[in-house]
Formats: structure tokens, sequence, C-alpha cells
């Protein structure tokens, strides 16, 4: 493995652009003096939104309009800092930013309050009243949907002047997390030195050297080890502000308050858990298959993401995986390939890791722009995956934004995951479908099994761990990381079985997960690729309408309710059906990737 890169060594096509948000940091902090100029002119509408449809129009436009210019100045820092977390003038920036946020929640914050001083009549009547109200008609209905949930106008005041304090948990983890903790070096296979990061990680984890994935398992989860009570701490404080948030507006758990505003039946959640929960005989058959196929008595963690077929060793180039990723999209259609394809060549990808880079891939869609993808490539078989993953994320932004309203463009993050993990089905297939090796169609099947492995079952583990440190926490229980460590590690044994063994690292991997500061997130992961699994197979079979009403629900935003939007496409999350069909699909790729490790003559 060679040294990372250097950002001047790295092509301006494999780059960001944020000249397109704003020229400079100077334009950035004319941009920012102006915002904090026109959050004042919010109060001109206190106290009025009754007045007439009109009134409530222009108050609404108002706020609206500031969002969207706020969203770029939020954009640009975020994204500038995430490129190199050392910079101190772009870490400034993005606290300055989210301190201008909480103003202008602090100065709108009367605006749900006093329009529930309506009755649902008198708004539903200023709705039909001035069609220039009829792109705020989802949030206008969602104030009436959350009625029993906004509190007075200086409650709602008080909150959103919280908003700053209670992410210092979440800002704290970030940067222990990327800019402070390194993981040293380890020895390889041949008595090299590897320095080893979070980008190379997973790649070493493939390795088919034990003691490199022993050693290199050890060193990641060494820091987190020696920071293990402060990172339970800063876990606590995260899920204490999400209970007090859920409290302050009157919701009977965090749960509740992270599932209702979204129309999410808390069954939903639930049932997930439970379902999942039954099929984990599945998971712990995968298990016992995989430690026959490594000859291991004794799995670890670090034993889990070995692939099981060796294949010709391939490094991909960027372009070769952008490529390779809008090919296996044809079932898409040509408009969508071309809007994809477009936006890989013109730098909506920042590509490859260096020094003080945030670590991981994500989109950020950003209204009137366009998509900016996040990643850190190393050239494995599993980055053209999150590239197809992330595409699918940026082309959902890119559609509900050229075709949505702003305030209806931002699709919820419920549906967020069906459009990432649609495309990596895509690929899969495409992948499949195309080799004549009956090795590589090995190797690709178990790809698919560590997909479902990895985001149903371990996102739902996540989830549970997530539901039963909310609950600890809402109980008034400690939490300290002895008591984090005995449930993540437990969980970790129900759902993979007696085989593995749960040591001191992976019982600590919950001090490691960004996504826990995120409340609720993790288990859309699991729900979005069991509705992506239903819906790819019928895009897949070439059924023309299942396409067209897929390509509708990318440029729905958050037009209707996430499950109406899931239905409209073609998948009901209510029922069982999808659940089952997923399960199903894993048990069929099980029998046929035994099958073919027989053939092969690779099982032990």
């Amino acid at each position: 493995m060679t040294d990372q890169l250097t950002r001047d060594q790295i092509p301006p096509e494999e780059q960001w652009d944020l000249t397109v948000l704003f020229e400079s940091p100077e334009g950035w902090e004319k941009e920012k003096q102006a915002i904090l100029g026109i959050i004042p002119g919010l109060e001109e509408f206190r106290g009025t939104l009754g007045q007439s449809a009109g009134q409530l129009l222009k108050a609404l436009q108002y706020e609206d309009a500031l969002d969207e210019r706020l969203g770029r100045l939020f954009a640009y820092a975020m994204l500038a800092r995430d490129l190199d977390t050392r910079n101190s003038d772009a870490v400034e920036r993005f606290e300055q930013v989210m301190n201008v946020a909480v103003q202008a929640g602090r100065a709108s914050s009367f605006i749900a309050p006093e329009m529930l001083t309506l009755s649902d009549e008198q708004l539903t009547a200023f709705l039909d009243e001035e069609p220039g109200l009829e792109p705020f008609r989802r949030p206008i209905e969602r104030v009436m949907r959350d009625r029993p949930h906004v509190r007075s106008a200086e409650v709602e005041e008080v909150l959103a002047d919280s908003a700053e304090m209670a992410g210092a948990s979440d800002n704290a983890f970030t940067f222990l997390d990327n800019a402070d903790i390194t993981f040293g070096s380890i020895t390889d296979s041949d008595g090299s030195e590897i320095q080893v990061t979070k980008a190379r990680y997973q790649a070493l984890l493939e390795r088919q050297d034990r003691e490199v994935r022993r050693q290199a398992y050890e060193a990641l989860h060494q820091p987190y080890l020696d920071h293990r009570n402060t990172l339970a701490a800063l876990l606590t404080a995260s899920n204490q502000r999400d209970a007090f948030y859920a409290r302050s507006h009157r919701y009977e758990s965090s749960l509740e308050a992270a599932l209702k505003p979204k129309a999410i039946p808390l069954d939903v959640y639930h049932n997930l858990v439970k379902t999942v929960r039954e099929f984990t005989p599945l998971l712990h058959r995968y298990l016992r298959l995989r430690m026959q196929i490594l000859g291991i008595d004794d799995p670890r963690q670090y034993d889990l993401y070995v692939p099981l077929v060796e294949t010709p060793e391939h490094s991909y180039e960027f372009r070769e995986a952008s490529d390779t990723v809008v090919d296996s999209l044809d079932p898409l259609g040509d408009d969508y390939r071309t809007t994809l394809d477009s936006g890989l060549t013109n730098r909506w990808v920042d590509v490859h890791e260096v020094p003080g880079k945030r670590a991981g891939g994500y989109n950020l869609g950003v209204y009137g722009v366009h998509p900016f993808i996040l990643m850190n490539w190393s050239g494995t078989l599993n980055d053209v995956f999150t590239l197809a993953h992330e595409a699918g994320h940026a082309m959902h932004s890119h559609l509900s934004n050229a075709t949505q309203p702003h305030p209806t463009s931002q699709y919820t993050i419920f549906v967020a995951e069906v459009a990432s993990t649609l495309n990596e089905q895509l690929l899969t297939h495409d992948l499949v479908q195309k080799t004549t090796d009956p090795r590589e169609r090995a190797y690709l099947i178990n790809d698919a099994l560590e997909t479902i492995r990895t985001t149903i079952f371990r996102q739902t583990m996540f989830a549970e761990f997530e539901l039963q440190t909310h609950e600890l926490v809402e109980e008034g229980a400690g939490m300290t990381a002895d008591r984090l460590d005995e449930i993540y590690g437990g969980l970790v044994s129900a759902y993979y079985g007696p085989d593995l063994v749960v040591d001191s690292q992976v019982s600590a991997e919950w001090s490691r997960v960004p996504h826990f500061y995120r409340a609720y997130y993790v288990y859309q992961y699991a729900t979005g690729l069991i509705a992506a699994m239903a819906l790819a197979r019928k895009v897949i079979e070439g059924d023309a309408s299942a396409r067209d009403r897929y390509l509708d629900f990318l440029s729905s935003g958050s037009s209707k309710d996430p499950l109406d939007l899931l239905r409209d496409a073609g998948v009901d999350l209510t029922t069982d059906e999808p659940y089952q069909a997923a399960f199903q699909m894993m048990e069929q790729y099980l029998d046929e990737f035994e099958t073919l490790i027989n053939e092969l003559g690779i099982a032990n």
C-alpha cells in the first residue's frame, strides 16, 4: 500500500469545486453577514400570520428563501471542513454557520406555534384561497399533524436556542474520531510496515493473512478502547439530548420523537427488529459456511470481511469504476445514466483520501447547485459499490431538487437508503450477469450475502442497540462504558450466534460508530435495502412501468409521506411481504453459493 496522496497531487476533476457555492471564503463571509442582516426581518411577521392567506404566504416565502440561502452557506462550511478537519479557518467557519443556523431557528421558532393558533379549518381555507401556498401545503399539513407536540412560541424559541449546545457531543466525537485519533502501523506479511487508516482498514480486513487482519483490527480499535470512558460519556450525552427534546415536545419516547413527525409507525421499527431476529438462523448458517471455507474454529470479528473466493486482484481507477457503475444502471434509462455520468466527470465527487480529510463517504445535495459526494478511494470493489451507493443518493437529490419546489425538495432519511441500495442491487446483478467465470460468480454472490449481512442484520443490530441505550437513559439508568460493552456484546452474540468469539474490541465497537450520534438513523439502511431489493427485481425484469414509478419516486422529494411514496413506487413496508422476499433471496444466494464452492472445491 502506498502513502496517502496530498491534495496537490490530485487532478482537479477528482476534487470538489466549492467555488460553485462561493468564489472564496470572503464571498462566504459576505453572504453570512447578509443572512445575519435578514434574519431579524422574520420578526416583522410575528403576530400577523392569521391576518390573511397572503400574509401567511409572505412569511413562509421569507423563511424558505432564508433557509435556501442558509443551506448553501452551511454546505460550503461543512464541505470545506471535511476536506481538511485540521484547517482551523474551515473549522471556525463551520462553527460560525452553526451559530447562524441557531439564530435563524430561534427567529423563526414562532411560526409553527403561531400557525397553530389558527384552527385546521382556517389553515385549510388559506390553502384553498391562495394558490401561492401550494408549495407549502406539505409543511402546513405537517404543522397541523404535529399540533400536540408544538409548544408555545416562547418554549420553541428556547428549544431552538439550545441547538448549538445540544450538538456538542456529536461535534466532540467528530473531531476525536477524525482529527485526533491515529492508529499507528502494523507489519505486513512481507515484513514491511503499513500505516493504518480508516480507508485502508476495510482492505486490510479483506486480506487472506489472518495475522494481518488481527493486527489491523486491534490497531483500529485500540484508540477507542483507550478513550472508552470519554466516548461513553459523549454517547450518553447524545442520548440525553434526544430524550430531552422528546420530553420537551411531549413525545412518549425519543423513538416516537424520531419516527412520528415523519409519519413512520413505531410498529415498522419494532417489526424490523422482530423479523430480522427471527431470520438470524440464516446468518448463523452463513457464518458456519464462512468458517468452514476459511478453516477457522474460533471465528473473530476480523474474519467476517475476508472474501471467501479468490479472484484476480484488481485495483479500480476512479474513472473505470465510474464507467462500471453507470453501465450497470442501464435498466434506469438513458436520461438517468447520462446525467450521472456527467456529474461523475464534472466534480460532483471528491475522490481520494488525504491527510485530515473526513473518513467514509456521503452525499450532500444542495438545492440549485448539484450534489457533492465524498469518497476516500482505495480502489477496491467495495469502493465501486460505495460509489454506486452514493451516486444513488446524488441522483435522488438531483432529481428531487430539479422537480420539486424548495419546501418539498428534501427527501426524508427513511426513503433515502432505497435509492442508494437499489443502485447496489443493479450493480451486483450486472456484474453477475456479465461474468462467465464460476469463481467470479461465487465471489459476487458472496459479496451480495455480505451486503445483506452488513446492511440488514448489522444495521438492525445497531438499531436494537440504539433502542436499548435510549431506553436506559429514559429510565434514568446509568450508561457506563462497561454497560455499553455488555449491551453491544450481547447483541453481537444474539445476531451472529454462539460460534463468534466476542472479544473486548467487538464489545466496544459502539464507541466508533458515528451514526449513533444521529438517533434512529441506521434502521433505515435495513428497511431501505429491503425495499430496494423488491423494487430492483421489478426494474431488472424490464417492467417499464416499475421503472417509471421508481423514477417518479426519485423526483418526489418529500411531497408525500415516505410510506406513501414507497407504496406509489411499488413496495409496502407495513406488510411482511418485502421482508419475506428479502430473506428468501438470501436463502437462494446461500444455496447457490454452497453449490458453487463445492463445484470449485473451495470448501474445506
